[in-house]
């Protein structure tokens, strides 16, 4: 055993909690609060329901792995170093998500997890690399807690682990060894493991990438086997085998292998020189396949062939290889290989040899050019984002077992497919055919039954659209929505029906959507075993339905929902079973449409009956977890006051909280959340919510600020952990003295910004009639859909003293010829159909353009506008916001425009994010509050004094000098 990391603490034991100290008196939030916060992360309950684990993660710092007993005080917590990861690149994702969470064995006696070293180590390696690179980070541990008295067993330079998902007593896990090759670039293989560096070149070209050890531990006993040059393990799930690929650098002693955990020796499936990956096994740990190009390896262009193995005689059977696919195809290099659920057929891919990258050299005297062509299928900015994809497209075959036949299912001209558990049929979509018209937002899809045994298609449906079709999992059924009503297709008997044209009075579409397009359905709530019944939801019951059509629907929730106002839906405690079994009380969780109280109700299928409940209450709850052979269930349960911490039982009426994430909340002025109504100008009842401090006086006047984005009042028990980006925290403001409003918004097709107008300003006056907000000090923000309507706004009512709008479209005409670069999609059908609600193109509704447009109307702004719009958006183009800035700088208003360089619609580097935080707020202060003015609203920031002004302080941190916006008073405004 290695030494134990020096990055990790000693364990802490935690029996009772201790007496709490004298509270001091709360203080605001501030941005340097923000980073303390922490989150709740890869919840996982014991099968036995004994044990829950989960792990803490700051928004930055270092965090903490917890392992909680549900019954008593028992609790073992572990440092893991730095998982709350901040992003330092613009544009990028950075480190900061692919944590791995931990695990607990499925005997449920022990927990292991990936550690790393403290945020401090890896700040000093961030800038101990030379040239202005970073140094190498500090390697990860694993720790291993003994459940029954919390020993931990630490390994250092630990990579990866894994664990046996049905069976206890055994962990994996590969090291991390410094043993790159030539060019020392750490490239790592394929699956849990990876290589540790590539080797020099052979003749032919090939860089083989070695492996480094994987340890395969008895968790009872500590006995040890180690297993050189792994690239890549798995157990199957009942752990009667681990199965690994080992690469060497000369390439002896490369091959796949099986070994038994316990036994003293493996079984080689393979060996050979060569590159051996997409190791495999079945859900019964009695099949595997895997692919290599072992037998190809001397050639330039080593081809892969597949092969399958039974693990009762462990010879390889060829599956597929170059040359017997026919039509040029190979085994895919980087498809997907797994078997069916239940094992009778093996998925893979195949696909053409890559096409050849014309080397830049031979392009230096020739012309370099996108042809545009209105043939294309895609516009080419599209092309370009989609290209990896493209390059690496392959087409899904089925490998039938007992048969040994193969199938290939997909094409160019039917691209998807989803394959029934047990092989024997499929569903196919194409959306091809219209694949132009998708540009304004009118595309669709074929829907085929297929004959996976034969890839024998049959239409069933020409040109779907707004909703997608799904496969029953038991394979009899193709459910989809079209017109409103719900259809299942019997691919055994080859007919459809329609199973809900004669609920003429219930809609299965969504009621409130208000855009200029086909309506959503509500979903489907699961199937019962064999594909009996499937339970389809309206906006607030459930219906059981027989998929044939031979019986009539029954609303098994008897109506419940819409006589009270009570939306139900399915709560899947099983996961792992594709089926609800009706002889089990069902689980649904429950929202009140009008309060917005939430809870679980019960109840049983095959008849029609008013559900249970169970617990209701003004609050948030998650979605329960339940132990695999228990009752046992963890959740959440929070408020807006409230973090949702966990909450352990076996009845959800009483439960016991378990977890107290964030302890220091208590030292923080807070808020509360109050729904609040109001009619809007078109006689329509809306709500938002209102937060507002928790020290609230209504005798006195309060700057409030209108944050919005659709429809939000839904969030009203939702928990705003304390933050700063590009939108309102309400958390945040509320703690420092403000308002916030969140308003819903209802839409006319044609006139969405009007619509806007006609919902948030009778909400604001409304709030201004009851006393307690300064008419003086009203200010709106929101991004991207929410900026738009904040540009629109002002140009329509001088009700606000300062707007904020981020990313806004200002320019519909030129935004709809636009381009949403990330995506390479023309933006024309969120005008005509989507978010933008204009429900027709520029030369069908030219008026609607102009009338929406805010730039066509900025003459009439008196508002003090900021805005932030980066040039490296892939949403709204950039452009956009220079438009509406040139616009008020030409007619003389206060503007400002902030661009993030390199960042995207919403910034992703943490330094942008902290930055436009503090300058809304310090804009918002001032002039609303009466705050100093800051400098950079003064005298602006020119060129060369870029970056300069955040040299005196960390960036997102306001300096105490009074000129922040920031008074640290957290009271009313005293204007």
């Amino acid at each position: 055993m290695r030494r134990a990391s020096p990055y990790l603490a000693a364990l802490v034991f935690v029996a009772a909690a201790s007496s709490l100290a004298a509270q001091a008196p709360k203080r605001p939030l501030t941005p340097a609060d923000w980073d303390h916060w922490k989150s709740i992360t890869g919840t996982a309950i014991s099968r036995d329901g004994k044990w829950v684990a989960y792990s803490l993660t700051p928004q930055a710092g270092d965090g903490e792995f917890v392992v909680r007993a549900t019954s008593g005080a028992t609790e073992y917590r572990l440092p893991r170093g730095f998982i709350g990861r901040p992003n330092m690149i613009p544009g990028s994702t950075g480190r900061g998500g692919g944590v791995p969470g931990g695990r607990i064995s499925a005997d449920s006696r022990y927990a292991a997890v990936i550690t790393y070293a403290p945020m401090t180590a890896f700040d000093s390696a961030r800038h101990a690399g030379r040239g202005g690179r970073p140094g190498r980070p500090p390697k990860a541990a694993l720790a291993i807690v003994r459940l029954a008295d919390g020993h931990v067993t630490t390994v250092a330079d630990v990579r990866s682990f894994e664990m046996p998902a049905e069976a206890g007593g055994w962990i994996a896990y590969q090291m991390d060894e410094d043993t790159t090759g030539a060019n020392g670039n750490g490239r790592g293989g394929r699956g849990p493991g990876g290589g540790a560096g590539e080797a020099p070149a052979d003749s032919n070209g090939h860089r083989k990438t070695p492996g480094t050890t994987v340890v395969l531990r008895d968790l009872a006993t500590g006995a040890e086997t180690r297993l050189e040059h792994v690239t890549a393990y798995a157990f199957d799930d009942s752990a009667r085998w681990l199965g690994y690929v080992v690469s060497t650098k000369d390439g002896e002693g490369d091959g796949v292998f099986v070994r038994a955990p316990g036994r003293d020796s493996a079984i080689a499936l393979m060996t050979g020189k060569g590159d051996y990956r997409d190791f495999a096994f079945d859900r019964s740990g009695t099949q595997a396949a895997f692919a290599s190009d072992r037998d190809d390896y001397a050639a330039k262009t080593p081809r892969y062939t597949l092969y399958y193995v039974s693990l009762a005689d462990a010879k390889p059977v060829t599956v597929a290889a170059a040359g017997t696919l026919g039509a040029g195809l190979l085994v895919a290099e980087y498809g997907r290989v797994a078997f069916t659920r239940t094992g009778s057929a093996l998925e893979f891919g195949v696909a053409p040899p890559r096409p050849d990258t014309v080397p830049h050299d031979s392009l230096y005297d020739k012309a370099i050019f996108d042809l545009w062509s209105w043939k294309d299928a895609e516009l080419m900015p599209q092309q370009k984002a989609e290209a990896a994809r493209d390059r690496d497209k392959t087409y899904l075959t089925l490998y039938h077992v007992a048969t040994r036949q193969l199938v290939r299912l997909t094409d160019d001209s039917v691209p998807n497919a989803t394959v029934s558990p047990d092989g024997r049929v499929a569903m196919e979509t194409s959306p091809v055919p219209y694949a132009i018209p998708a540009m304004w937002g009118e595309g669709g899809e074929d829907i085929y039954a297929v004959d996976a045994s034969t890839g024998q298609r049959t239409l069933v449906k020409r040109e779907l659209r707004g909703n997608r079709a799904t496969l029953s999992p038991g394979g009899r059924f193709i459910v989809y929505m079209d017109g409103g009503r719900w259809y299942a297709y019997d691919l055994a008997a080859r007919r459809t029906a329609d199973l809900t044209g004669g609920l003429s009075g219930n809609r299965f579409d969504d009621e409130l959507d208000d855009h200029p397009d086909i309506a959503p359905a509500y979903g489907i709530g699961g199937w019962t075993p064999g594909d009996r019944t499937v339970l389809l939801y309206d906006r607030y019951d459930i219906w059981e339905v027989d998929p044939t059509g031979a019986k009539p629907p029954v609303v098994a929730t008897d109506s419940v929902g819409r006589r009270q106002h009570l939306i139900f839906r399915v709560v899947d405690l099983d996961r792992d079973d594709p089926f609800l079994d009706p002889k089990q009380p069902l689980l649904l969780s429950a929202m009140n449409e009008d309060t917005k109280v939430a809870g679980f109700y019960t109840m049983r299928l095959g008849g029609r009956a008013a559900p249970r409940e169970i617990v209701t209450a003004p609050a948030d709850f998650g979605t329960p977890l339940r132990a695999k052979h228990a009752g046992q269930m963890v959740v959440t349960r929070g408020t807006f006051e409230q973090f949702p911490d966990l909450y352990t039982g076996t009845d959800l009426a009483r439960l016991t909280r378990i977890s107290d994430a964030n302890p220091q909340q208590k030292e923080f002025r807070w808020g509360t959340a109050e729904l609040v109504h109001w009619t809007s100008a078109d006689g329509i009842p809306l709500e938002g919510i209102l937060y507002k401090p928790e020290d609230f006086d209504p005798s006195r006047k309060y700057p409030m600020i209108t944050y919005y984005y659709e429809r939000l009042s839904n969030n009203l028990y939702h928990y705003v952990p304390p933050g700063g980006r590009n939108i309102i925290n309400p958390t945040h403001y509320v703690s420092n003295g403000y308002l916030i409003f969140e308003p819903d918004i209802p839409y006319e097709i044609g006139y969405p910004g009007a619509s806007a107008v006609k919902a948030i300003v009778p909400g604001v006056l409304s709030l201004l009639a009851r006393g307690y907000v300064d008419s003086a000090a009203l200010g709106i923000q929101g991004h991207s859909w929410g900026g738009y309507q904040t540009a629109f706004l002002i140009t329509q009512t001088h009700l606000f003293r300062a707007a904020m709008a981020g990313a806004p479209v200002a320019d519909m005409f030129s935004a709809y010829g636009g381009i949403r670069w990330q995506s390479g999609l023309n933006r024309s059908f969120q005008y005509e159909h989507t978010q933008s609600r204009i429900g027709g193109s520029i030369w069908q509704a030219p008026l609607q353009y102009l009338e929406n447009s805010p730039l066509f109307w900025a003459q009439r702004i008196e508002t003090p506008l900021l805005m932030m719009h980066n040039d490296g958006d892939g949403a709204v183009p950039w452009y956009q916001g220079i438009e509406m800035y040139v616009a008020l700088r030409r007619l003389g208003k206060e503007v400002y425009l902030i661009d993030y360089n390199g960042d995207e619609h919403n910034p992703t580097k943490r330094a942008n994010q902290m930055d436009i935080a503090m300058r809304m707020q310090q804009f918002f202060d001032y002039h609303l509050r009466g705050l100093p003015e800051p400098d950079w609203m003064i005298h602006g920031i020119p060129y060369l004094q870029k970056g300069r002004d955040q040299l005196g302080h960390p960036a997102g941190v306001l300096p105490p000098d009074g000129h922040t916006g920031h008074s640290g008073t957290g009271g009313p405004t005293t204007r």
